[in-house]
C-alpha cells in the first residue's frame, strides 16, 4: 500500500509545487495518484508496472487550492486512501472492470491487456483463472507523473515541469519501498528519460528491440537489484509482438 512517507513526499514536493506555480497552469481541475500495491505482490520478487499518468482517478482539485500546506496535506491523504482501499485488494479494480460497465472497460485498454499478457509470459500469475481472476493482485502499479488532468489525458508542458523533480524523487522512494525484481515502463523512452537520473551510466544490453527501447539492470541504495525495461506505449501496437519483446528483454538480463 502507499506508505505515509510516499504520501508526505507527494504533499510537500509535488502538490505544494503545483500550488506554488498555480498561476502558470490552466485553471482546470486536477487529480492525483500514488502507487497501488496488490495484496499478492511479493516485495523483493514482484513486477512493478509504470504508466505515464493516471487517466482520471479520485477527487478533483484546482491548482490554486493547493496553495496551503493544510490543503496539500488533506488532498494527499485523500489520494492515499483512494489507492490503498479497505480490506479487498485495491488492484482488483482492473478485473472487476474487465468488460462492459458504466465507468471504464479495462479490457478495451491496450495498457492493461498488454500487462496481462506480460504477466502470463513471465509466469507471474494464472491470467486464465476466471474463478479467482486475481492476476492484478500480483502487481504494483504506478505512474511517472502523479498529478494529471481530472478529465483525462496526460499532463503536458508546465504541469509536467512543476511536478517533475518531486515525481523523480517519489519514484526512487517507490523502488526502495516495493523492491520490485522487475519494473516495466509502458511509457516510451521520451517520457521515461527525465526519470533516469537513478540509472545514470547504465547501458542497454543487446541494443534496442522494435517496441522495447531500453533495458538493463539497476541496483538501488539498499543493494536490491532490479531488471528494468522501457517499452513504447502499447496503444496501436501489435500486442502479441509487443508482449513477446518485453518478455525477451527480461530473458536477456
Amino acid at each position: 500500500m502507499a506508505t505515509d512517507r510516499e504520501r508526505d513526499l507527494f504533499a510537500s514536493d509535488i502538490l505544494a509545487s503545483v500550488g506554488r506555480y498555480a498561476a502558470t497552469l490552466p485553471p482546470s481541475p486536477l487529480t492525483g495518484f500514488l502507487a497501488m500495491e496488490g495484496l499478492s505482490y511479493r516485495r523483493g520478487a514482484g513486477l512493478m508496472v509504470v504508466g505515464r499518468a493516471v487517466n482520471g482517478w479520485t477527487e478533483e482539485i484546482l491548482p490554486h487550492a493547493l496553495a496551503t500546506v493544510l490543503e496539500c496535506t488533506r488532498y494527499a491523504q485523500v489520494v492515499q486512501n483512494s489507492v490503498n482501499g479497505s480490506n479487498a485488494c485495491p488492484m482488483l479494480w482492473v478485473t472487476k472492470r474487465w468488460g462492459p460497465n458504466d465507468v471504464y472497460n479495462t479490457k478495451r485498454s491496450a495498457f492493461w491487456r498488454s500487462i496481462r499478457g506480460v504477466v502470463r509470459q513471465l509466469h507471474i500469475a494464472d491470467v486464465e483463472d476466471v474463478d479467482r481472476d486475481r492476476w492484478p493482485s500480483h502487481l504494483v502499479w504506478s505512474n511517472l507523473y502523479k498529478v494529471s488532468p481530472a478529465n483525462g489525458g496526460n499532463p503536458i508542458g508546465p504541469l509536467c515541469d512543476v511536478q517533475k523533480p518531486g515525481c523523480i524523487d517519489l519514484l526512487e522512494l517507490e523502488l526502495e519501498t516495493y523492491k520490485p525484481s522487475r519494473i516495466l515502463f509502458l511509457t516510451g523512452i521520451d517520457w521515461a528519460n527525465p526519470f533516469f537520473k537513478w540509472m545514470t551510466g547504465v547501458p542497454s544490453l543487446g541494443g534496442p528491440l522494435h517496441h522495447v527501447e531500453r533495458f538493463g539492470t539497476y541496483t538501488i541504495s539498499n543493494g536490491h537489484k532490479i531488471q528494468w525495461v522501457v517499452a513504447t506505449h502499447p496503444q496501436g501496437k501489435p500486442e502479441a509482438e509487443w508482449i513477446g519483446e518485453v518478455a525477451e528483454a527480461y530473458n536477456r538480463l
